[in-house]
């Protein structure tokens, strides 16, 4: 008896010891090195990023890694880990999207129905408005419109929550404009309680979040005791300080929820083994809705659509008070990443592609710098035949059609389009025709051929040869395309490109294959790196090369970082070094202008304003738009003055854009308030200056 008693002491502790391990630990870990990397770039782009509390969790087939980082509450020291509770903010919407989904398998709720057959109390509009196009952001609901919506302290319950916004007029006519509202998914959840006469809430626990063993989520409330919820940080003046309280209840089914990192992950299992919706329901809701001129918007229902070099994603992002979410998700690879972080001004998607990019040994962007406009709208043109073309057969593991005539027609759209000839003679218009090459607008000719190619491809060579262009992009794409049809005499001429691309692809192609090394597939560039080694290997790579790859933005944003805290040596290496590499570019031009105007040299931020605004290419990098962003920053990190010269300097570039003599208009507002502010420190009764200070405030 003793001994079986010892026995069953033994057996109990193994299973403790077996259940308490991190889930990283609980199955043979294939990707020990690359979560080793992870974790040593989280905690440094934590430090950069100032976030007090991070969880991440990823799943590859059945494997399963998920961990913690910094604290979930500064105050207390407790540690975040993965089962640390996040608000989840519009990743809510996802989850709405897939009861609706549910329910309209059931016959429960009709997608193409008025919204009124199901909430009867909502005000009929000037247009009727259709359950699918909420599920799209395509039915002309407003999102927030002013400051008070944003700051409710009361609970509201779903009547209450529609009537906020069951008034507001529609922003456009249903299925014209795609217009991101949260109050079109309160809506979506209104429509699923009067579906099933029953609170949101109880129906997504009880269909959808039980069913998936995600214990985890729940409705936020802040009066419940909730396990493991995390405090969530803001700044103030420079400070971290305790995010405002704020009841979101009246966010229900747009952002009202909390959960996990681990619980996300289940919620995509619960999509990828067919638990949660049918097959073809998970195809609906995964394709891009269009406007009714055949514009894609890269929005399906409740998820964004959008490519990463050639892999079919899906994705959602959440932020709100407390917290900032993502969920990736990519079906073919039955790979996912969720991220949760508890400070309002973090970006958990760079965490999230930057674990993608270790765990495939792929580059976070393949776009390439040519020095030239022509030649970035041939690669653009490529570019979107192949992110698009190629993630269409990555998901359905066939083209998108198989017609003779219709290929042969979108090779005609494509060879017309992405032309040298025809962007020299207007550039303007075929850059628009490419840009259109994608829609159905045009006859999407650009998934049409891209897709195809994939298929041949294939077929020649192997899936093997598949996987190389996710790390390769385009340029290796469409070169092996050429030689697959240069080494088949009977290939259809109707379906190759045209001479003039073919060309270039020859000189691309040896291009490419010098700079898109493995180093350069694997760098990442960020404040924390070695600049000064990664500018030799840069320099080395590229030269003599027409193009190479373009880690100008990479570049911008070390640069920036480095000059808001006030490192000049740093931001002027960084600047100087981007502006070498990539000399044609207004992006680095601009941001060695914005570092000038930071350190105070407004003489010289103008003359390389200037030069920005000459660039051949990315103009957009020194457009009004830009520049009015960049002066906001330096008005948060209190350089009030340099942001006055920098919009003054813009102003003279632009001398008609409203939006600059707001933004200044924006920055006295921000003097006279601390100048009220002294008035009231020195005579607390001083009655002019606190009514002049409130209404500022």
């Amino acid at each position: 008896m003793k001994h079986f008693i010892k026995k069953s002491v033994w057996l109990v502790l193994l299973i403790v010891l077996v259940v308490a391990q991190p889930l990283s630990a609980q199955k043979a870990n294939p990707y020990a090195e690359k979560i080793r990397a992870f974790e040593e770039y989280v905690k440094k782009q934590m430090e950069i990023d100032r976030v007090p509390g991070l969880s991440v969790a990823f799943m590859k087939d059945d494997f399963i890694w998920a961990k913690g980082f910094g604290y979930a509450d500064l105050e207390n020291k407790t540690p975040a880990t993965e089962r640390s509770a996040y608000r989840l903010a519009s990743v809510t919407k996802s989850m709405t999207a897939v009861a609706i989904l549910q329910l309209a398998e059931k016959g429960k709720i009709n997608l193409d129905a008025e919204v009124q057959t199901y909430v009867p109390y909502f005000p009929r509009k000037k247009w009727p408005i259709s359950v699918r196009l909420l599920l799209g952001h395509l039915a002309g609901i407003s999102h927030y419109k002013n400051r008070e919506e944003l700051h409710i302290k009361e609970h509201k319950d779903t009547r209450e929550a529609i009537a906020i916004f069951e008034n507001f007029d529609l922003v456009a006519e249903p299925g014209k404009k795609y217009s991101y509202s949260s109050y079109g998914y309160n809506l979506l959840g209104a429509v699923i309680e009067g579906a099933v006469k029953q609170f949101y809430g109880d129906y997504m626990r009880q269909n959808l979040w039980e069913p998936l063993g995600m214990s985890d989520t729940r409705m936020d409330d802040p009066n419940e005791l909730i396990p493991n919820r995390v405090r969530g940080y803001r700044l103030i003046d420079g400070e971290l300080k305790h995010s405002e309280f704020i009841d979101i209840s009246s966010r229900f089914a747009a952002g009202g929820t909390r959960s996990t990192v681990i619980d996300l992950l289940k919620f995509v299992k619960g999509l990828s083994t067919k638990k949660a919706l049918s097959q073809e329901s998970i195809d609906e809701m995964f394709t891009s809705m269009a406007t009714t001129d055949g514009r894609l918007i890269d929005y399906g229902m409740g998820w964004a659509v959008s490519p990463i070099n050639g892999r079919f994603l899906v994705t959602h992002s959440g932020g709100q008070a407390e917290t900032r979410t993502r969920v990736f998700y990519l079906p073919s690879e039955n790979f996912a990443i969720a991220v949760g972080c508890n400070f309002e001004r973090a970006n958990p998607n760079i965490y999230a592609l930057r674990l993608f990019q270790l765990i495939f040994d792929e580059p976070l962007d393949l776009s390439v710098y040519s020095g030239n406009n022509v030649d970035d709208n041939l690669l653009y043109g490529m570019k979107g035949a192949f992110n698009y073309g190629l993630s269409h057969f990555d998901r359905y593991q066939k083209p998108l059609t198989t017609d003779h005539d219709e290929l042969a027609e979108a090779f005609v759209y494509f060879n017309k389009y992405v032309n040298q000839e025809a962007l020299q003679k207007d550039a303007k218009t075929t850059a628009k025709k490419i840009s259109d090459g994608r829609h159905p607008i045009a006859g999407q000719p650009f998934v049409k051929i891209g897709s195809f190619m994939a298929m041949k491809l294939r077929e020649k060579y192997g899936s093997e040869r598949i996987d190389t262009y996710h790390q390769m992009g385009a340029i290796r794409f469409f070169y092996d395309y050429m030689e697959l049809y240069k080494s088949e005499s009977s290939y259809p001429q109707e379906f190759k490109l045209s001479r003039q691309l073919e060309q270039r692809l020859l000189q691309w192609n040896r291009d490419w294959e010098k700079t898109c090394t493995e180093y350069i597939r694997r760098l990442y560039i960020a404040p924390y790196t070695d600049l000064e080694e990664i500018g030799t290997e840069l320099k080395k790579t590229f030269t003599g090369a027409g193009i190479y790859p373009d880690f100008s933005q990479n570049f911008a944003d070390v640069v920036r970082y480095f000059a808001l805290t006030g490192d000049r040596e740093k931001a002027f290496a960084a600047a100087n070094l981007s502006c070498e590499l990539y000399p044609k570019s207004a992006l680095p031009l601009t941001y060695l202008a914005n570092t000038y105007i930071c350190f105070g040299e407004e003489e010289k931020a103008r003359e390389w304003y200037k030069k920005a605004q000459k660039a051949e290419i990315d103009a957009d990098a020194i457009s009004p738009r830009q520049l009015s962003m960049y002066a906001s920053a330096l008005t948060e990190a209190k350089k009030l003055e340099e942001a006055m010269a920098l919009l003054n300097i813009a102003i003279e570039l632009y001398p008609q854009e409203a939006r600059l003599y707001d933004s200044i208009g924006e920055i006295y507002l921000l003097k006279a308030q601390k100048y009220y502010q002294k008035a009231l420190k020195v005579d607390p009764n001083f009655q002019h200056a606190r009514e002049r200070l409130k209404k500022i405030q």
